[in-house]
């Protein structure tokens, strides 16, 4: 397979034609996809933008290998600030990579990436998220702040407590495990507590829920932060690149490709909002296949823009 169609791949720009081409050939050997699964974690590790980034990685591959990570480390999107921040390291099965004085972290549209910062907390970021880290120098406690989809295990630290802002929100814990959903400009909003516990209130703090496991923190028809249960069982399969909706409205589902994929849609029969489905989608697929999928399951026609910014569905 010709390596600009493998990055275009994975970067998520692959024509149609070129996409049936990449599956194609993943289908044809196991080794292929092995194959694809290296390069693919190689490049979740080097999502940065900057030229001149320290980065070490020891393998024990061929040179061809250590090119394509030069390749993968050149399409990557990451923004550092020079100063000096947090040291986080993004973990390979057979690789390390150390990216020094991380400050904004942007995961392009179609993908996804795990990072660790220094003292062990590990978070996986879902497709068009950014994370900003803060500076823990002379403070009391460790803050990010997240305008998109994340997961994070905290590390346990009683002295300096973990928080997460959002546009509307904040997230305190000690040391736990949970998720967030909350991309700006969007009334959704999202926190799913899997261990431990966590606070959420909102940015006037005239509201605070404690979560237990199992819980969560979402906003209310009515606009209020409420508390209920949710199912974990297929909650997290995006870390896996795994798009998963059980009787979800095609306006939920929109909506969510709406911040995956960074388009708009123009639904010209209010009708097609109301359909429900239960489906699964792999993220590497891209918008057009999970289009096609949600026509077989209601029947719609969709056409783009003439920009390619707006799905138009009637």
């Amino acid at each position: 397979m010709e390596r600009n169609v493998i990055l275009k791949y994975l970067r998520g720009e692959t024509s149609p034609e070129e996409r049936i081409k990449m599956l194609r050939w993943l289908e044809e050997d196991p080794a292929h996809l092995e194959e694809y699964k290296y390069l693919r974690r190689i490049f979740d590790a080097t999502l940065c933008n900057e030229e001149n980034i320290p980065l070490s990685i020891h393998s024990s591959r061929s040179t061809n290998r250590r090119i394509w990570m030069q390749i993968a480390a050149a399409v990557a999107f990451i923004c550092l600030f020079a100063g000096g921040t947090w040291l986080y390291t993004q973990h390979l099965s057979e690789n390390q990579a150390e990216l020094l004085a991380a400050r904004d972290i942007h995961v392009p549209v179609g993908q996804r990436t795990e990072i660790t910062l220094n003292d062990g907390t590990r978070i996986w970021l879902n497709s068009n998220t950014t994370l900003h880290i803060e500076s823990q120098k002379g403070k009391d406690l460790r803050r990010v702040r997240l305008n998109g989809e994340a997961y994070f295990e905290v590390t346990p630290n009683k002295h300096l407590p973990f928080v997460v802002q959002t546009g509307s929100h904040e997230v305190q814990v000690l040391g736990t495990k949970f998720s967030i959903f909350a991309y700006k400009d969007r009334n959704d909003f999202s926190v799913k507590l899997y261990e431990g516990a966590v606070d959420v209130s909102d940015k006037q703090n005239t509201t605070t829920l404690r979560l237990s496991p199992d819980e969560e923190a979402k906003i209310s028809d009515g606009g209020q932060l409420i508390k209920v249960p949710f199912d974990k069982a297929e909650s997290l399969l995006w870390i896996e690149g795994i798009y998963y909706f059980e009787d979800t409205d095609y306006a939920s589902i929109f909506r969510q490709m709406k911040e995956y994929y960074k388009v708009d849609f123009d639904v010209r029969n209010p009708q097609i909002l109301q359909y429900k489905c239960t489906c699964k989608f792999r993220q590497e697929d891209g918008l057009k296949h999970i289009l096609e999928i949600l026509q077989r399951i209601h029947r719609f026609e969709y056409e783009w823009s003439d920009d390619e910014q707006t799905v138009i569905i009637r």
